[in-house]
């Protein structure tokens, strides 16, 4: 079909696209993202509140908890019961013990605060009231458990809520201790504060395990069927993208000219291809679906449930779908590499630029239409194949329920005939049509490369492809020698077109992986009926052991580099394998050292940075409570219920000063925006209790949507629905035990006008001294985060790189042993890669959460140099993206390793890996590189001087030179002919970023040259260092 008719047929649908644009209320509607499930989990959120107060309506409930009645329903709420089932019930058990340590310390300090007290009060004289020396005691004890609790949850982040909830027993104990005059009152007073948090516990529990109940294995099927769409959506991106390819110029930059500026320049926006937009959307949300999976994953594994497949089962099913995202985003790489060949040759000029020379307009073009001519020749059969794999993908979501299957139409005849050798997914047999399929798709890229190489002049016999090794005499394509000459230009073309089949290739055989894995479930008998499935003794004890391990710190981890020794009969592992040296202390020997080597923990952790971060958390704790602890003041800190900002503090310090700009005046727009609530809670119903409940209920669900909807401005939702609830809870407290009764604490009654204004001071006074804590005595900024993370990122880097190198020697030299042996040197390396790639991922989404939290900091000095930073990270990002293209790309060596079946098939690839032996695929001029840079970042140290990155098309260039024809297009049948192809693309592009990342590193941290240029002024020329200090000049 012409171009013509086909804008003809497509104005008819454009026009109905224009008159059914969806109103604005829709519009609304989408961005809300509010759907059937998302509600109801949002109401199932303000149940626990709801029902702690409504209980307290009975007289039994509010005899037993008194004054306490509000506090059950704000336990309730920070027991968090939307979470799914196994991490709610880890936090829960870390929540109760946290508690009950709360209770037992509580009693320690009141116990020791009131020996004090005694100690201090003349013989004869009452134990009541002021007392200094219990105040100070009181004082200490809080000011420890702080200092301590802040600590951890800087140390463990899986610890947020026990900390919390231990953080608001503390204050609350520590702050009435002081007024107790015997152990009984400290004891009734601990008692019931210790049964208000349990209950509040317990209703949270019930409502989390019987309410609309969510496991995670729910969460990680719906993240895995989920995972299946965008990678389905995904691919559709990249067919859209290789169709623009046909007619569009690959090589057009993706800006436009826009508006002038004030000096009258124009000022160029980007404005990416819809094509290129879609692909790099559809690859930035599998990789954030791909991290949520990869961190849900091990709470399903640990689930006891009642289903069809096990923990074994999961964990393979993950396996399976990262081996098919690791080619499909190295597909989204093309618009990366399109860019760069554009940018080498200078082609990335805008249409409007006149600044290209004739010779090189020409060349472009001519490249541009010898690509529009190979894509339009890969046509069909990429268009087909995507086809397929998206069948593929269908036929997996089926297959394992992940997705009802279609109701079949009764009475509906088939025509077999149409049909033919055709299988839909989901039927019998389709895993054999993939595979006829993908074979079909291998084949049949001999048609593309042979009209390339008909394009070029080369031409091959009918049987070259089925018999390469007879054809020794096929016309070579080396035309020229010069590095810029036509072979390089063929040899790139050449190379990006097994680039893109080799990656098509490798999703098909990926993809048909999993569709025989999900038949083999099915063949087994594992999808016919559900059963109990529990976890086993090893997983329970890797659970109780991962509790209370660091979550995934880069800092201090043992890294994982290393090099595996090629011997057959001994393995010696590298040392990075072990734990990280200690440059000033050799590893213990004697007992006495081991005891010395334990002792220097507690220094160690003293001048850590979450003991800072504990410090000034308690800093900023006792600079309210101190109120509490003065003779003038204490009772004006109970009247005015300055706990709360205490509790506030605990709810909301955060360890970075542009993280706690950014979230303070969201807190406190929250909290203004809860008092506002609480008036229409209690008016709307006109003060009647059901009616007040009612629309407590309401309006706590409709808060939930920010921590399900925003989860990093969790603790901002959290606080405006405590606020909320403690306005409403007060006064229902008060409406059902009097006045007196409540004010027996010492706290004076208010009506909700008076008290919702003082609890908005309270919160805000208590959020403001957590953002003044922060900065002060110096601020924990963004910048040095983002610079540790940096260095970390960098330095990760370097051991990913390395582990990539090594494997890709041992598959080439194929002794890397059986992956299925927990100690062959191919498991070690794999599991190192998995870790260091995991924690790179984690990484990497921590440097662009801060990044956006950087423009929120108060800037003085110099502006933080954020292009450089932003081109470190993209950089990173895409070396990462790249060497795992590289590691993936070395498997086929393992496949030819093992597959002898015809000797004179394999000679080239012996010929092939000799050589590649001998001229190092990857190069640990990289790994150091890396490791330099990194340094240089942590410790904003300047580089060395003269430092260059490894030179580009090294790959390439030296196996050309041992061997002239083992590359050449009489080879490209071979099957690691394209492999190789991969490597020396994502080599080149690592190195064409290793050069953009030290220039941008080079501008932050400087250059270590003592060199220098005099001008005379008398000539125009500049000597150098070199001929200043050691040529004499003719005057002396």
């Amino acid at each position: 079909m012409s171009t013509s008719s086909t804008e003809g047929a497509d104005q008819p649908n454009a026009s109905a696209a224009v008159t059914k644009k969806p109103s604005k209320v829709k519009q609304l509607w989408g961005k809300v993202d509010l759907d059937v499930g998302t509600t109801l989990i949002m109401m199932k959120a303000a149940l626990p509140p709801t029902i702690a107060l409504a209980m307290y309506q009975s007289d039994a409930v509010a005899t037993q908890y008194g004054t306490l009645g509000y506090l059950v329903a704000i336990i309730s709420i920070l027991g968090f019961c939307i979470m799914p089932r196994a991490k709610f019930i880890q936090t829960m058990l870390m929540n109760i013990i946290a508690t009950c340590i709360g209770a037992a310390v509580a009693l320690l300090m009141i116990w020791s605060s009131i020996q004090a007290r005694k100690h201090t009060t003349p013989a004869g004289a009452p134990l009541a009231g002021y007392n200094s020396s219990q105040s100070a005691v009181c004082a200490i004890w809080l000011f420890f458990q702080i200092y301590i609790i802040n600590s951890i949850k800087a140390k463990f982040p899986q610890f947020a809520f026990p900390t919390i909830i231990y953080s608001i027993f503390v204050n609350v104990a520590a702050t009435y201790g002081p007024m107790f005059g015997t152990m009984t009152q400290g004891i009734s007073f601990a008692k019931r504060l210790l049964e208000a948090f349990l209950t509040g516990f317990a209703l949270s529990t019930g409502v989390s395990l019987f309410v609309v109940p969510m496991s995670c294995r729910l969460v990680v099927f719906k993240e895995m069927t989920g995972y299946i769409g965008v990678l389905r959506g995904t691919l559709q991106a990249h067919k859209g993208y290789m169709l623009s390819l046909e007619t569009t110029d690959m090589f057009l930059p993706d800006v436009t000219n826009t508006s002038e500026d004030k000096k009258g320049h124009k000022v160029k926006k980007p404005k990416e291809r819809p094509e290129v937009a879609a692909v790099k959307k559809s690859i930035a949300a599998l990789t954030e679906l791909h991290g949520k999976l990869n961190s849900d994953l091990p709470f399903a594994k640990r689930e006891i449930a009642f289903g069809k497949l096990g923990p074994d089962q999961l964990e393979e099913m993950f396996k399976k779908l990262r081996a098919i995202m690791v080619p499909t985003l190295g597909l989204g790489s093309l618009v990366d590499i399109f860019g760069r060949y554009a940018e080498m040759n200078h082609w990335d000029a805008s249409p409007e630029s006149k600044q290209q020379d004739p010779e090189t307009q020409a060349r472009k073009n001519k490249a541009v239409k010898e690509w529009n001519e190979i894509m339009k020749s890969v046509h069909e059969p990429f268009s087909a194949i995507i086809q397929v794999m998206d069948d593929g993908l269908e036929h997996a979501l089926l297959t394992l329920e992940l997705k009802k299957a279609p109701k079949k139409k009764k009475n509906a005849a088939q025509d077999v005939e149409a049909k033919g050798d055709t299988v839909k997914p989901g039927e019998a047999g389709f895993a054999d049509y993939l595979d006829g399929q993908t074979e079909r798709f291998y084949q049949g890229k001999e048609l593309a490369l042979r009209e390339w190489c008909n394009r070029k002049g080369i031409n091959l016999p009918n049987d070259f492809f089925e018999h390469p090794s007879h054809y020794k005499d096929v016309p070579s394509d080396d035309v020229a020698d010069d590095d810029d000459g036509e072979y390089n230009r063929n040899s790139k073309q050449l190379y990006l077109l097994l680039f893109m089949e080799f990656l098509l290739y490798s999703v098909s055989r990926a993809i048909l992986d999993l569709v025989r894995y999900a038949d083999e479930q099915v063949s087994n008998g594992k999808m016919k009926k559900s059963k109990l499935l529990m976890p086993g003794n090893r997983r329970l004890k890797k659970w109780l052991v991962n509790i209370f391990k660091v979550e995934d710190s880069t800092a201090e981890d043992t890294t994982t580099t290393g090099d595996v020794d090629g011997n057959k009969s001994t393995i010696y592992m590298g040392e990075a394998y072990s734990a990280r040296k200690d440059p000033e202390h050799l590893p213990p020997q004697t007992a006495w050292e081991h005891i010395g080597d334990f002792i220097r923990i507690f220094p160690r952790f003293l001048r850590s940075s979450e003991s800072a971060f504990g410090f000034r958390a308690a800093c900023a704790t006792m600079s309210i409570a101190i109120v509490a602890y003065l003779h003038d003041t204490q009772a004006f800190f109970v009247k005015q219920r300055l706990v709360w900002a205490m509790i506030m503090v605990a709810i909301s310090m955060t360890p970075s000063a542009g993280q706690s700009a950014s979230t303070f005046f969201l807190r406190l727009i929250g909290t203004v925006l809860a008092m506002v609530l609480s008036f229409l809670m209690w008016y709307i119903p006109d003060e009647k209790t059901p009616g007040v409940i009612v629309f407590l209920f309401i309006f706590v669900s409709l808060g939930f949507y920010v921590p399900i909807k925003k989860p990093k401005f969790i603790i901002v939702g959290l606080i405006s629905v405590v606020t909320a609830t403690m306005i409403i809870g007060y006064e229902l407290e008060v409406r059902k035990i009097g006045k007196p009764a409540a004010s027996s604490n010492g706290q004076p009654y208010y009506p909700i006008y008076t008290l919702a204004p003082y609890r908005l001071a309270t919160v805000a006074g208590g959020l403001f001294v957590a953002f003044v804590w922060t900065f002060f005595p110096y601020p924990i900024s963004e910048h040095s985060i983002i610079r540790q993370s940096l260095g970390c990122a960098l330095y990760l880097s370097a051991n990913y790189y390395s582990i990539v190198h090594e494997t890709v020697r041992a598959r080439i030299r194929g002794d890397e042993g059986d992956l299925m042996t927990k100690g062959s040197p191919g498991k070690k390396l794999e599991k190192a890669r998995l870790k260091v790639f995991s924690k790179q991922m984690l990484v990497l989404e921590g440097l662009k959460m801060n990044t956006a939290f950087q423009k929120w900091e108060v800037p003085l000095g110099g502006k933080f140099p954020k292009k450089e930073y932003d081109t470190i990270i993209q950089c990173v990002t895409n070396i990462v993206q790249y060497m795992s293209l590289v590691g993936y790309a070395s498997h086929t060596f393992t496949d030819m390793n093992s597959n002898h079946s015809d000797p004179s098939e394999n000679e080239w690839f012996e010929d092939f890996r000799r050589l590649i032996s001998s001229v190092n695929v990857t190069s640990h001029e990289i790994t150091s590189l890396l490791a330099l840079l990194s340094s240089a970042i942590t410790n904003g140290q300047p580089l060395p001087p003269y430092l260059t990155t490894p030179k580009p098309y090294q790959l390439s260039a030296r196996v050309r030179a041992l061997d002239r024809d083992i590359l050449s297009v009489r080879n490209i049948a071979e099957p690691g002919y394209a492999a190789f192809a991969v490597m020396q693309i994502s080599t080149r592009c690592i190195v064409g970023d290793l050069e953009k990342l030290l220039k941008s590193v080079r501008v932050l941290v400087g250059v270590l040259d003592f060199s220098f240029h005099t001008v005379s002024t008398n000539s125009s020329t500049a000597s150098s260092s070199s001929t200043t200090l050691f040529k004499p000049s003719k005057q002396e």
